[in-house]
């Protein structure tokens, strides 16, 4: 993977009871990460810098993983690259592979995902939670009811996966945040 690299991964934000947007939950969310994913530090505490943001391809039944960074993306001047559908989340690990080098080192890169693929993304790009120690809080399982964990991915200098810094977080960032992971322990 990208030398020195980091990538978040975030589940997009609440569903209505039909439709393929954001309920109002979900669009306070949305609109919530555009801050809080710019307080967003390093290992060593240091203020990052967005390089790139993903979210799987609209489809028929979500538009909400480009909906949910929007805000961000928009306050950033970023563009969201939309390319990969939901189920195709290895391709886009392979996708980040292949421009390891000349694209992706040093730099820090979003993806919003649907939680049914995004431990499987993570895996796909060397996050494996039995590799994982139990200092990282990586959950087994991502439940149908949770939107606030944030996956940090950290990579070292050769790109190989730095397991000590890569972390699971309870977000906390809006009211019904209180779902602790199941933790890889």
């Amino acid at each position: 993977m990208p030398a020195n690299a980091t990538i978040y991964l975030i589940r997009h934000a609440e569903k209505p009871d039909s439709g393929p947007g954001l309920s109002p939950a979900g669009q306070a969310r949305a609109a919530a990460y555009a801050q809080y994913l710019q307080e967003q530090t390093d290992p060593a505490g240091k203020s990052i810098t967005w390089n790139y943001l993903f979210a799987s391809q609209d489809s028929d039944n979500s538009d909400r993983p480009e909906l949910t960074i929007t805000p961000l993306a928009q306050e950033l001047k970023l563009a969201i690259n939309c390319t990969y559908k939901d189920k195709d989340y290895q391709e886009l690990a392979d996708h980040i592979q292949r421009h390891a080098k000349d694209r992706y080192a040093s730099s820090n890169i979003l993806i919003c995902w649907h939680h049914g693929e995004i431990l499987e993304l993570a895996q796909a790009m060397g996050a494996a939670p039995a590799t994982l120690p139990a200092t990282s809080d990586w959950p087994v399982h991502w439940p149908d009811t949770v939107f606030g964990w944030l996956l940090k991915v950290y990579y070292k200098q050769d790109g190989t996966l730095h397991h000590g810094e890569t972390q699971a977080i309870n977000e906390r960032l809006m009211p019904d945040d209180t779902a602790a992971p199941v933790y890889n322990q």
